[in-house]
């Protein structure tokens, strides 16, 4: 059976757009509508990296999320929670800086940061890989990943927004601990998506960010938005949306080789656009590459950054002792 891809052509942050957007895409994705029930707890997993505004470009824009939130009330599932892990800073205050405070008292969802880290069977077997074990809480896992160059992986995009479900520090001293072999870290990163396993994922492509990804970047008008079951797929065509080679792209290669989801046009099925080659990209700047791994030095600076942010910072801007 053929993967089936969503794309819509979408150049600002209309809510109503984007949540006709998500309608319109689990219509075409879920037509028996049997991926969400009342009862469901469901679990978004945005890219929340750092605490930057919206336009930025580092963080998945809020209105995605408020979209999606929508349609799941009229859904009726039971729960709906927002959560990440950031690399620098708490959850709460990278959130409500991106943009998300609202969400919580518009529509009664939870703004939760990832908890309880717990192993699990990875066939790279990379020691001290583990994974936000909270997520056995849920019914349901939806990808939100923000379209954006990366430093160290070319791209980030479905498959990497969910090493965010590694949590806190661990997350650098894996970069180390594959010794800057970045198929290596891309095969890792097909274990944790298969292992974890999101029903959906929905892409933020209305302002991409490019340059020196995934954080030091700058906006880019790429105007799609993307949906599919099969997150690998949707990367392959976002590949191609941005003009990458697919050379150049480490899940897309791991993914390969792990047969993890499809990366061969002739096995999707493209909806929503007639030629998604009308969406491609001109004159988007990739990052320039680094080495996977981190420096011991600026590791340790970022511990003691993050010690900072999270232990005094934020406490004092609270008020809290």
């Amino acid at each position: 059976m053929k993967s089936k891809i969503h794309l819509q052509s979408c150049d600002n942050y209309s809510l109503d757009r984007v949540e006709q957007f998500v309608r319109d895409s689990l219509y075409v994705l879920d037509p028996e509508a049997s991926l969400f029930k009342p009862d469901y707890k469901v679990l978004l997993k945005p890219n929340l990296l750092r605490g930057f505004h919206p336009e930025r470009c580092v963080t998945t824009h809020p209105v995605v999320v408020e979209a999606l939130c929508r349609v799941l009330k009229d859904l009726s599932v039971s729960k709906i929670v927002i959560s990440d892990s950031p690399a620098l800073g708490s959850f709460s205050a990278v959130a409500d800086k991106a943009g998300y405070g609202v969400l919580e008292k518009k529509y009664g969802v939870q703004l939760l940061p990832l908890t309880d880290p717990i192993p699990f069977e990875n066939e790279e077997q990379v020691p001290y890989l583990k994974i936000a074990g909270c997520l056995q809480d849920y019914d349901r896992i939806i990808n939100l990943p923000k379209v954006k160059s990366h430093c160290q992986m070319t791209m980030t995009l479905s498959i990497k927004n969910l090493f965010g479900l590694v949590i806190g520090k661990r997350k650098p001293a894996l970069h180390c601990l594959v010794k800057n072999d970045k198929l290596k870290f891309a095969k890792m990163l097909i274990d944790i998506a298969r292992h974890v396993n999101p029903c959906l994922t929905i892409v933020d492509g209305i302002q991409a960010m490019q340059g020196q990804g995934p954080i030091n970047g700058t906006p880019y008008p790429l105007g799609v938005l993307g949906a599919s079951k099969d997150m690998t797929a949707l990367d392959r065509i976002f590949a191609d949306l941005l003009n990458i080679p697919l050379t150049k792209i480490h899940t897309i290669e791991a993914a390969q080789l792990k047969q993890f989801g499809q990366t061969h046009l002739e096995e999707m099925e493209i909806s929503g656009v007639t030629d998604y080659q009308s969406l491609v990209a001109t004159n988007f700047k990739q990052a320039y590459p680094i080495d996977i791994s981190f420096n011991p030095v600026k590791l340790l600076k970022s511990f003691l950054k993050q010690f900072y942010e999270v232990g005094v910072k934020e406490k004092l801007s609270t008020g809290k002792s």
